[in-house]
């Protein structure tokens, strides 16, 4: 059984943001996570004595993941980044392996969390990271086995995505989403890569920030999932997951390499910025929306604010799609002189959660009528 249906259910579940815990089972791994406001605050169920040697130290036998890193951080002098970063590449290699398994398991159990240990780890981040990371694809065909189902935005979609700060290829390929198109009609419409779209949508998926409606038949039928070729990750030759100090490492640094360089988490600085001495027009985007009533919510602060106005993205005019606004700030006629202008935006125009950042203003592209 290969049923993609459950790794969606997890993504939903991780979305809403309920405090909680997911208990995960699969061939070769089962562990259990606890949730709240997002953030994952307990692993329990993998060798945390793997986080030690990792860091090249003496592992401190906490039970808990989280527990064991922040207590390396202050018994070594570690930063708590540093921990909680080789922490994460754990879990989202036992999430990996999860994802993998066809014969995977979730149980879910809402519950109040205690309070929130001093550190913690994102995660949407830590789901989206470990699919955009993956090089061979397998983790994103696990959650999208089957290209033919319809993609919506969730609930809050907006609220999750904007924090990530993706880059704008990425916001282009999200405008294309609107619950009427298939990840294949939308990776056929994008002019970027069709692997890196179809890898894109299935980590959105994966993190909860889309979902999977139906398969496109013309009996809208239930959908139907063809199971993926039998992944090598999963012949293992012990029935116990161990991962190598080295492996560890390395695989910190790839997925940092990679989470940096690559267009779509790039949080808009992956790539080198166009030369300074380009005149052009260039402005500070402090917000953005797609649905009717965010995009409402952009017009109302640009008609209570000079200098700001919501213009629509660019590379999304097919008929069909659906807008969505980029509410920026200024004109400057450099690149260097918006960045130089960030720290100047009016505190009343920046939405929380939404990292301000400078884009190039199409001149082509539709600009919002502040009159109405």
């Amino acid at each position: 059984m290969n049923d993609p249906q459950v790794i969606w259910r997890l993504g939903r579940w991780v979305a809403e943001r309920k405090p909680g815990r997911a208990r995960l089972s699969a061939s070769d791994v089962a562990f259990e996570m606890a949730l709240s406001d997002g953030q994952i605050v307990g692993v329990t169920g993998i060798d945390t004595s793997l986080l030690g040697q990792a860091l090249n130290c003496e592992p401190l036998g906490e039970g808990d993941l989280i527990a064991e890193a922040l207590a390396l951080a202050a018994a070594n002098g570690f930063p708590e980044a540093t921990v909680m970063g080789a922490a994460k590449v754990l879990f989202q290699d036992h999430l990996k392996t999860w994802f993998l398994d066809p014969g995977r398991r979730l149980e879910l159990i809402d519950q109040l969390q205690e309070a929130r240990p001093e550190n913690s780890i994102s995660a949407t981040h830590a789901f989206l990271e470990m699919v955009l990371s993956d090089p061979e694809g397998a983790a994103a065909a696990a959650v999208l086995p089957g290209i033919d189902v319809l993609l919506r935005r969730a609930d809050g979609f907006l609220g999750l995505y904007a924090p990530l700060g993706l880059a704008e290829e990425a916001d282009l390929i999200v405008a294309k989403i609107t619950g009427q198109r298939t990840a294949e009609e939308i990776a056929s419409r994008s002019p970027q890569a069709r692997d890196d779209v179809l890898k894109l949508l299935a980590a959105l998926t994966a993190s909860g920030m889309l979902e999977a409606v139906r398969a496109a038949a013309p009996d809208q039928a239930p959908i139907l999932v063809a199971d993926p070729e039998p992944q090598a990750g999963l012949d293992r030759e012990t029935p116990t997951l161990r991962l190598s100090p080295l492996l560890v490492l390395a695989a910190a640094a790839v997925i940092a390499a990679i989470a940096i360089a690559t267009w779509w988490f790039g949080f808009r600085e992956g790539g080198p910025p166009p030369p300074t001495e380009i005149t052009g027009h260039w402005a500070v985007a402090v917000d953005l929306g797609c649905e009717p009533h965010e995009y409402r919510r952009l017009l109302q602060i640009a008609r209570r604010h000079d200098d700001v106005r919501p213009i629509a993205l660019t590379g999304n005019s097919d008929a069909g799609d659906g807008t969505c606004w980029r509410l920026v700030w200024g004109d400057f006629p450099t690149i260097s002189e918006a960045e130089d202008a960030i720290n100047s935006v009016p505190d009343a125009i920046l939405r929380e959660g939404f990292e301000p950042h400078v884009v190039e203003i199409d001149e082509g592209a539709d600009t919002a009528l502040q009159d109405g």
